[in-house]
């Protein structure tokens, strides 16, 4: 499977997508130094393949270059980041 993330810094958003459609999306908040990564969603047909990870993955290195603590008030990205 073939997937790229877009990512929209105006709307604080990484969008997925797999196979040229949309797989998914990650929203999140930036405030007082840190990253808040608030939803994490995959679409229905391409959950259980990774994609929520490469969501994720891509946040953290994002957080990361700007020097933002990450805050996952999202359960998926709490779970996976514990």
């Amino acid at each position: 499977m073939e997937t790229s993330v877009k990512h929209d810094e105006g709307r604080g958003r990484f969008d997925l997508y797999a196979d040229g459609k949309k797989g998914g999306y990650l929203t999140y908040e930036i405030y007082g130094g840190s990253l808040d990564i608030q939803h994490t969603v995959v679409e229905p047909e391409f959950r259980g393949k990774g994609l929520g990870e490469i969501l994720l993955d891509a946040a953290v290195k994002y957080a990361n270059k700007k020097g933002l603590k990450i805050v996952p008030s999202c359960s998926f990205a709490a779970k996976k980041l514990s």
